[in-house]
């Protein structure tokens, strides 16, 4: 199974399939560097409320990780199609958080 690769775009490096990253209006970026990058756009003070949405983004993006890592462990089809199921449902909702939490880091499109 062939893992997807983009470049993110705050460091330059490699962001694969199965690492914990996410998508902002910008590209591709890793988790940690999209932290950063929050933390840079707040001059270190993060409002609650952003701290909240990255909390809960930070959990949505631990348990994508965890699945994509158990379809790879499935030994039947029948299950992996379960759990590919329910990741795409995570993703969706991780996708729409990251929506709101653009709007309030970039403003509105």
């Amino acid at each position: 199974m062939s893992r997807k690769i983009w470049k993110c775009y705050r460091c330059g490096e490699e962001v694969v399939e199965g690492m914990k990253f996410t998508f902002t209006k910008q590209g591709p970026i890793h988790w940690e560097c999209f932290r950063a990058e929050v933390r840079d756009r707040f001059n270190g003070s993060i409002p609650e409320d952003v701290n909240i949405m990255l909390e809960l983004l930070d959990y949505l993006a631990d348990g994508i990780v965890k699945i994509k890592e158990l379809e790879t462990r499935a030994s039947s089809d029948e299950l992996r199609q379960v759990l590919m199921a329910r990741r795409k449902i995570i993703e969706g909702e991780m996708a729409k958080l990251m929506s709101e939490l653009n709007k309030v880091l970039y403003g509105s499109a």
